[in-house]
């Protein structure tokens, strides 16, 4: 008979797992439309104005920050089913450097933005 505990862990990994793929899949379509916006850019104009590749950075970091801040909410998850002092000093670490580069990041796509 399984404890209430393991019950939780058996439900919420492979929900950890599914929110991470998630998150994945939004970099990865970021990625893909950024990568053929710049190529239909190309296509269209043989040379791309700094407010094309603004444009196109935006989009790609717009993703990758949404991406980011989604797979900080799996490690949470991930670190509550499984509390130990490991996992949380890596949870610790994990939502320190995500943090720093959402936040980074964020603010180099608001001035991008504003410069467009």
């Amino acid at each position: 008979m399984f404890h209430l505990e393991e019950l939780i862990r058996s439900i919420f990994t492979p929900i950890t797992d599914i929110i991470d793929l998630i998150a994945i899949l939004f970099i990865l379509w970021g990625f893909i439309k950024a990568m053929f916006d710049y190529a239909a850019m190309r296509i269209k104009n043989k040379t791309l104005s700094s407010t094309d590749i603004r444009s196109i950075r935006c989009y790609l970091g717009t993703y990758l920050l949404l991406g980011l801040e989604i797979m900080i909410v799996a490690d949470i998850i991930k670190t509550v089913l499984n509390q130990t002092t490991q996992e949380l000093i890596f949870l610790g670490g994990i939502v320190v450097i995500r943090t720093l580069l959402s936040y980074f990041l964020n603010k180099e796509i608001e001035d991008m933005e504003s410069g467009l």
